[in-house]
């Protein structure tokens, strides 16, 4: 139809102008030798595509690998495809193709810490129950897939054992006799009777480990019920006043235990005292260090017997000028209560919550390592054996589109990673969803190749014109002198119904409007956007 609209052109100008016909046919083909078909193609990439494309995979590893390959495809396999001209030389049609593609898709992750602003929205200040995860996640990831993985860092309240002392803890200070603290003694001379204690009561606490400790203290007329919060923290030696020995036969031939060259440490024997010992090793030190300063740090090691072995033991002491203390390299120092910073993975399925992890037990149960705590070979035998155990072990009683989340440790041949994976019931198995998922991109011709697009071509209806006060005639008017005959006017109006029909757009997308005009004689016109900041703008 352009072609016979040309050739009308050419007619007419043959009748009016001296220049040779010769002249007129380059100025003609200079028009319109660029035009190709136009399509807006629908397409979904096949397994014959993805070699093709040289994806082994038979996927894309991400959107922008889409992005990259997928242009080169399309000008390759639809050559004929591309766009039309007007005769100003400005792009009138072009073509389109909305791709549909595998896409390697794991899990959805997100890291990510609450701030104050969050804190301030749910009126709390810590995250402390399921109560407040709930009401955090409802407030930021309220439309979340299930199997989302959150990596969720919060304040939360500290946990603090709570511990009243003994009749026994009393006596193990020398506070035996009436079972509290005496007057005199200062809040320090309290703490460190509480920590000599924690450490007899607690030898395997953790760095960190907070206790609320209640006992009795006598102020001079009455006993007061008293609490003291403490914290078990590291107290390293000074490396720069610190010796490293361990006995030698002529130290234990020094005191007595040149025999065996050990200590005696069976039940029976008066060297299972650690006092005993250290008076001894006291002994050894002030012989061999007679130039030892006020402050100085000695690590011993020494042998001893047990009954059964003969296992080599540490004795950290201190000296403070006369005599050789025990050093405890761990100290329970008053604590005062803060609001503490904690990392939890949570996971969406029915809820929030953590995903299911397994003990070394399980692992071994399962075909993994009980001593690496992990899987390793072949990964998918992993997931099979997980919903094996699912099904047999875990949840016997599971309803189809029961939906749960796995994190498991699994051994690639170099380093141990951690894998999530989600799994959901049909009825009768539990079976892992795939990590390949089915999406699709827009692509569009821009008269040299093919470039990811997000346009959306829209025609005006009858209800958009009587939207911007044009339903008499559904149409602009772009007459000299009437209400739309600048582009500002209409783009302000295709703004207005662009706003009005798609309320979510984000920033970025682009529509190629389509609408009716009456200049002296009915036509149409498209009128390319994109919405930047607040308002649509033309491309």
């Amino acid at each position: 139809m352009k072609k016979i609209f040309y050739l009308f052109a050419i007619t007419a100008f043959m009748f009016t102008s001296c220049n040779p016909l010769e002249d007129i046919n380059t100025e003609v083909d200079a028009l319109t030798k660029n035009d190709k078909l136009v399509d807006d193609l629908v397409l979904t990439l096949t397994d014959e595509d993805y070699e093709t494309l040289e994806l082994s995979f038979g996927n894309f590893s991400s959107n922008e690998d889409a992005k990259t390959l997928i242009p080169g495809f399309l000008s390759e396999t639809y050559p004929q495809l591309g766009v039309t001209y007007l005769p100003n030389g400005e792009i009138d049609q072009s073509s389109s193709a909305l791709v549909t593609y595998k896409l390697y898709s794991p899990i959805k992750f997100e890291a990510y810490t609450v701030t104050d602003a969050d804190y301030t929205a749910l009126g709390l200040s810590s995250l402390n129950d399921s109560d407040d995860f709930e009401a955090f996640f409802d407030l930021k990831y309220p439309s979340e897939v299930e199997g989302t993985v959150v990596d969720l860092t919060y304040k939360t309240e500290p946990t603090i054992t709570d511990y009243s002392l003994t009749d026994d803890d009393y006596d193990l200070v020398g506070n035996g006799r009436y079972d509290n603290f005496d007057a005199d003694e200062t809040d320090e001379e309290v703490r460190v009777k509480i920590q000599t204690i924690l450490l007899n009561n607690f030898p395997d606490a953790d760095l960190g480990t907070k206790f609320n400790i209640s006992y009795q203290q006598y102020n001079g007329s009455t006993t007061d019920d008293l609490e003291m919060q403490v914290i078990l923290e590291d107290n390293p030696t000074d490396p720069a006043k610190t010796t490293t020995y361990k006995l030698q036969e002529e130290d234990y031939e020094l005191i007595g235990n040149g025999t065996f060259y050990n200590f005696d440490i069976r039940e029976t024997s008066a060297e299972a005292d650690v006092e005993v010992r250290r008076e001894k090793i006291e002994t050894i030190l002030l012989n061999n260090y007679p130039s030892a300063e006020v402050g100085d740090f000695f690590v011993i090691s020494y042998d001893t017997y047990d009954g059964v072995n003969r296992p080599v033991l540490t004795m950290i002491l201190q000296f403070d000028g006369t005599n050789y203390n025990i050093f405890d390299v761990k100290v329970y120092a008053a604590y005062e209560f803060a609001l503490v910073e904690n990392t939890m993975r949570f996971t969406l399925t029915d809820e929030w919550s953590a995903p299911i992890t397994f003990s070394s037990e399980e692992y071994e149960l399962l075909g993994g390592s009980a001593r690496f705590n992990n899987f390793s070979g072949d990964e998918d035998e992993a997931k099979r054996t997980i919903a094996i155990y699912l099904k047999n072990t875990l949840y016997p009683y599971a309803a189809a589109e029961d939906f749960v989340a796995v994190q498991y440790a699994f051994y690639n041949g170099s380093d141990t990673l951690t894998r999530n994976a989600n799994f959901v019931f049909d009825g009768t198995v539990w079976n892992a969803i795939p990590t390949v998922i089915n999406t699709s991109l827009k692509f569009g011709h821009n008269g040299i190749t093919w470039v990811p697009d997000n346009t959306i071509k829209y025609t005006l209806i009858n209800s958009d014109y009587a939207l911007v006060g044009n339903g008499q005639y559904n149409n602009f008017d772009l007459r000299a002198g009437k209400a739309e005959e600048t582009i500002e006017v209409r783009l302000e109006k295709i703004n207005t119904i662009l706003k009005a029909n798609f309320p979510n757009s984000e920033q970025g997308q682009k529509f190629a409007v389509t609408y009716a005009f009456y200049d002296g004689t009915n036509g149409s016109a498209t009128i390319n956007v994109i919405l930047e900041g607040s308002d649509y703008i033309l491309q």
